[in-house]
C-alpha cells in the first residue's frame, strides 16, 4: 500500500517534495483524495477541491470558529481584522463590490499599452547575465498594480520590500526578528498608503484610489485596500513570470495566452489554499468534520487526469480578483523579454506559494 503523504511532506521543506511537489501531489491524489493527516484535512482531487472552494461551508476566516485568526504571535498585524481576503458573506461582498469595476476585462485591457511601455523599458538597459527575478519579475507587477491604482510608482522598490517581508507570515513559526520585520513593514506600508488617501482628498484625481475616497467606504477601509491591491497585485504575478520563464521558448512566443495558462495548471504561483470548516461535509467517502481546517491543494488538483480548466485563480466568490489583470501581465513581459537560457535559478520556500527567489538568464 502506498504511504499517504502528511504534514511536512507537503511542504518545499521536505527535499523529495522540494524536488517534485506534483510527484508528491500524485500519491496524495490516488490514495486519498480528501484526507485526515491527525492536523489538518487535505483536498488533492479536481473534483474535490473545485467542489470545496464554493462550498459555503467553508469560510476564510476563523473567527467564525472562535479561532485566533494568527494564534503564532500577538501584535498589531494578527490582531487586526482580515481584509477583503480574509472576510466571508456580506461584509466581503460589499467590500468587493467596491472594487469590482475596476477590474473587469475591458478595464484591465486598456492599460495593456502601459504594461507594454514598463515592460519595454525594463529590458533596454538590462546587461547580458542577470537575474530575471530582481530585474523583471520584481519591478514589473509592482509598477504596474501601483500605476493602475494611482499610486506613486517610483516607490515600487519599497512596496515589494514591504510585500515580501509580509510574506514572512506564512513561515511555519517565524522567529521573534522576523515578526518585528512583519509589523515594521506592515506599519509603513499602512503610513504610506494612509498619506496617498489623505493626498487624494485634498487634490482628487482620475484614479482608482479617488473614486474609493468618493464611495460609501470608509478612510480605514479605503487604506486597507489600498495596502491589500499593492501587496497582492505583485507577489504572486511576479511568482508567475519566474515560474513562465523556467518553461518558456521561443515557440511559445506565438502562443502567449495559452502558454500563461499552461503555465498557470502545471506550475501556480498559489499551490494550496486555507479553509475552516463550518459544518460537517460528506465528500469522497469521509467526513470532514465543523470546527477544522481543511488544506486544498491547488497543485495537486490542476494535475489530475481529470482536470477540467485550472484552479490557480480559485472558484467562487473568493475568485482571484486580479486574474486578469496578472494573465495580461505575464503575456505582456514574455513577449518584451529578450531571448534567453536559464543559467540558475534557487526555489523560495514558501508552504503555500511556489516560486524563485532568483532566475539566472543569459541574453541569447
Amino acid at each position: 500500500m502506498t504511504k499517504i503523504p502528511e504534514g511536512i511532506q507537503l511542504t518545499p521543506f521536505d527535499p523529495e517534495f522540494e524536488r517534485d511537489p506534483y510527484g508528491v501531489y500524485a500519491r496524495l491524489r490516488e490514495a486519498a483524495p480528501v484526507h485526515w493527516d491527525g492536523m489538518a484535512y487535505t483536498a488533492s482531487g479536481y473534483a474535490e477541491v473545485s467542489t470545496l472552494l464554493k462550498d459555503k461551508r467553508l469560510t476564510v476566516d476563523p473567527r467564525k470558529l472562535d479561532i485566533a485568526r494568527d494564534p503564532r504571535a500577538d501584535n498589531a498585524v494578527t490582531n487586526r481584522a482580515p481584509d477583503m481576503m480574509g472576510l466571508d458573506g456580506s461584509e466581503h461582498t460589499r467590500l468587493r463590490t467596491l472594487v469590482n469595476r475596476a477590474f473587469t476585462p475591458s478595464s484591465v485591457n486598456a492599460f495593456r499599452p502601459r504594461i507594454k511601455a514598463i515592460a519595454q523599458t525594463l529590458v533596454a538597459d538590462l546587461p547580458q547575465t542577470f537575474d530575471a527575478v530582481e530585474r523583471f519579475a520584481k519591478p514589473l507587477p509592482t509598477i504596474v498594480i501601483a500605476e493602475y491604482i494611482g499610486i506613486d510608482a517610483t516607490r515600487h522598490e519599497e512596496f515589494k520590500r514591504w510585500t515580501d517581508t509580509l510574506l514572512m507570515q506564512g513561515f511555519p513559526i517565524p522567529s521573534p526578528e522576523q515578526w518585528d520585520a512583519i509589523v515594521a513593514a506592515d506599519a509603513a506600508m499602512r503610513e504610506c498608503m494612509q498619506n496617498v488617501v489623505k493626498d487624494r482628498k485634498k487634490h482628487p484625481q482620475e484614479d482608482f484610489v479617488t473614486r474609493l475616497i468618493d464611495s460609501e467606504a470608509s478612510e480605514a477601509e479605503v487604506v486597507e485596500m489600498c495596502s491589500l491591491l499593492v501587496g497582492a497585485g505583485n507577489f504572486t504575478t511576479t511568482d508567475l513570470i519566474g515560474n513562465a520563464l523556467l518553461q518558456f521558448t521561443e515557440a511559445d512566443r506565438n502562443r502567449l495566452p495559452e502558454f500563461v495558462d499552461d503555465v498557470l495548471r502545471l506550475d501556480p504561483p498559489s499551490q494550496s489554499v486555507r479553509r475552516w470548516v463550518l459544518e460537517d461535509i460528506d465528500i469522497a467517502g469521509i467526513t470532514i468534520k465543523a470546527g477544522s481546517a481543511v488544506l486544498l491543494f491547488i497543485g495537486a488538483a490542476n494535475h489530475d487526469p481529470q482536470a477540467g480548466s485550472h484552479l490557480s485563480f480559485g472558484r467562487g466568490v473568493h475568485h482571484c480578483l486580479g486574474a486578469a489583470l496578472a494573465k495580461l501581465e505575464v503575456e505582456v513581459a514574455l513577449a518584451a523579454f529578450p531571448p534567453f537560457e536559464v543559467k540558475s535559478s534557487r526555489l523560495r520556500k514558501s508552504l503555500l506559494f511556489r516560486g524563485y527567489s532568483k532566475v539566472m538568464v543569459a541574453q541569447t
